[in-house]
């Protein structure tokens, strides 16, 4: 499976921007966009007047010069015609692209395999920017793959490990130990959910910045010291099965983060500064209760649907709203921050999206804390802090960067924040003081128990 899973990556990511075939010349030699040096910008350079691509592996240079790439996917963004054409056409191949990688997984029918594996051994070089154009074209590759695979009756385990070496990491990292988005696809997967493509970027950005922020025990950042330490899939701890997901995980976690000290592998845009792995026992601990906030996230956001199907006047926490729309780790963006944030549950009602309206909705940050060995004051601190960061991460004005949702690529201002907390033994009183004090705050508290 690793194998064949890496021969077909080669295969295809070869032939996603130009259109080429097996066999045929005019596939771009690796050397013309290794050691390329980008000029000072210009459209010119890729296209004519009115966008229509022109010029030998202009197509190529433009996606492998990320800050090029940007520039022309923003520009589209507000409006410019001559840059929605141009990356109108990219979006185009690299659907192109998806349709073939799905043709291929059900059996390879290129036999000339030199001819056609010499293009792209790596995602990231085949599209290196982590910016919203970047993002935007692994989505579009990621999202026709799927479509046809899915008509061609692939196997949920060749499409789930093929999706995951789309959307981040390295095809050949991803072939020998899973894939670099392993954590968050097992993860929620574990959950019985169904897991959106934009579930999974959004999971491995959120597992990243929850990742650096983990006091854990890490293993030693000079990079002679910490090669000792290499794991094996084949070698695991006492006690730990060779078949155990989390420790596959592990290893290619551990990987990834060797390469991004030693500079090879290239960080996504705004991600928190890159430290040394996690020794196994604390990754073990910090990933039992990643999953365990995910387990909350996904009951809360359960609780939301089923208020969603209520009559308006039934409602509680989605009162005053007509159509309530749920949707979960829906990416915001805010002005002058270059990272994107995800929000648990962002809801919007529907019914505020008709002409003349203001758009109404809400954020709702979810929240777990052992409150039962806290002091009042050391309760009320924690609250104040889980508040300030609710308002800072999921409100004022945002831009939505999630495709498909009926306000992406709108800024809107977002009318309340919710902040939910595990309901805990935590004495009424309490409760009702921090309840008023999230009410100075302006903004909502709830306490919600799984069931």
């Amino acid at each position: 499976m690793g194998l064949w899973l890496r021969v077909v990556a080669w295969v295809v990511l070869s032939l996603v921007l130009g259109g080429s075939r097996c066999g045929e010349d005019g596939v771009a030699p690796p050397e013309v966009w290794r050691e390329d040096v980008a000029p000072a910008f210009d459209y010119a350079l890729y296209c004519d007047a009115s966008g229509r691509l022109t010029g030998r592996y202009s197509d190529v240079l433009l996606v492998h010069r990320s800050e090029h790439l940007e520039r022309v996917y923003a520009d589209s963004q507000r409006g410019d015609a001559r840059a929605r054409v141009l990356f109108g056409q990219l979006e185009a191949q690299v659907a192109a692209g998806g349709e073939k990688l799905a043709d291929q997984a059900l059996g390879l029918v290129c036999p000339a395999l030199p001819s056609c594996t010499v293009r792209w051994a790596f995602l990231d070089e085949l599209i290196p920017s982590h910016g919203a154009g970047g993002m935007r074209l692994r989505h579009v590759l990621a999202r026709s793959f799927e479509r046809e695979a899915r008509l061609k009756g692939v196997e949920n385990a060749v499409l789930n490990a093929a999706l995951s070496v789309l959307l981040v990491g390295s095809v050949l990292e991803v072939a020998e130990a899973k894939a670099a988005g392993a954590e968050a696809r097992t993860l929620a997967g574990g959950l019985g959910r169904g897991l959106s493509l934009d579930d999974v970027a959004a999971l491995e950005a959120r597992f990243t910045e929850a990742e650096a922020l983990e006091s854990g025990a890490r293993l030693p950042a000079q990079l002679e010291a910490l090669a000792r330490y290499r794991p094996s899939v084949h070698q695991p701890p006492s006690g730990v099965a060779v078949t155990e997901n989390r420790w596959v995980d592990y290893v290619a976690y551990w990987e990834r983060r060797y390469e991004e000290l030693a500079g090879t592998r290239q960080r996504p845009t705004g991600a928190p500064p890159v430290k040394p792995p996690l020794k196994w026992e604390s990754y073990n601990v910090f990933r039992g209760r990643f999953q365990e906030a995910l387990e909350f996230q996904g009951s809360v956001a359960e609780v939301l649907r089923r208020e969603a199907g209520l009559a308006k006047g039934q409602r509680h926490w989605l009162r005053g709203l007509e159509q309530p729309l749920v949707a979960e780790n829906v990416g915001l963006a805010h002005e002058g921050r270059v990272s994107l944030t995800y929000v648990d549950q962002f809801v919007v009602d529907e019914a505020s999206l008709r002409p003349g309206r203001t758009p109404s909705v809400h954020s709702f940050s979810n929240k777990q804390h052992d409150f039962k060995s806290m002091s009042e004051s050391a309760v009320v601190r924690q609250f104040d802090a889980d508040v300030r960061e609710a308002l800072t991460k999921y409100g004022g004005t945002v831009e939505i960067r999630r495709p498909g949702h009926p306000l992406f690529g709108r800024k809107v201002a977002v009318s309340r924040v919710h902040l939910v907390y595990e309901e805990v033994e935590i004495e009424s009183g309490l409760k009702g003081r921090l309840t008023r004090r999230a009410e100075d705050f302006n903004v909502e508290l709830h306490f919600h128990a799984q069931e």
